[in-house]
C-alpha cells in the first residue's frame, strides 16, 4: 500500500489528547470520546483513502465509530473500529472494519483498513 498523506488542522493532536486518559508514550489507550470531531475526521479520512486505493469500485461510507485506541509515538496512532455501508445505501447495518491512521504535524497517513468480525479487544 502506497502511503498517502493529507494536511489536517494542527489542533487535532492537542484536542484528541484531551479525549484520552493518561497516555504513556508507546502504550495503546482507549479513546474516551469517539464522537469527538477530530476522531470523526480521522475515521472519515480512513474511509476516503480506502475508497481511493480501491478506485471507488465498491465505495464505502462511514456509519459510525464503535471503539478506538490511541498511541503516543512520533505523532499519534489511532486504531479505530468503524461501521461502514456500501455506496449510498440507507442500510446502516454495514460491515465492521479496523483501521489505523498515523497523525503527525498536521498530516495523516492510512496505515491499514481491514474488514473484521470482532471489535477491538
Amino acid at each position: 500500500m502506497k502511503p498517502v498523506t493529507f494536511l489536517v488542522a494542527l489542533t487535532t493532536v492537542a484536542v484528541v489528547l484531551s479525549t484520552v486518559s493518561a497516555s504513556p508514550y508507546g502504550g495503546w489507550q482507549p479513546i474516551e470520546n469517539i464522537h469527538n470531531y477530530q476522531i470523526q475526521e480521522i475515521a472519515k479520512f480512513a474511509v476516503v483513502m480506502h475508497n481511493l486505493e480501491n478506485n471507488f469500485k465498491h465505495p464505502l461510507r462511514l456509519v459510525s465509530i464503535r471503539r478506538g485506541l490511541v498511541q503516543v509515538v512520533d505523532g499519534m496512532n489511532y486504531k479505530l473500529d468503524v461501521m461502514v455501508a456500501e455506496g449510498n445505501s440507507l442500510d446502516s447495518r454495514g460491515s465492521m472494519y479496523r483501521t489505523e491512521v498515523h497523525v503527525r504535524l498536521g498530516a495523516m497517513e492510512l496505515i491499514f483498513f481491514t474488514r473484521i468480525v470482532k471489535g477491538l479487544n
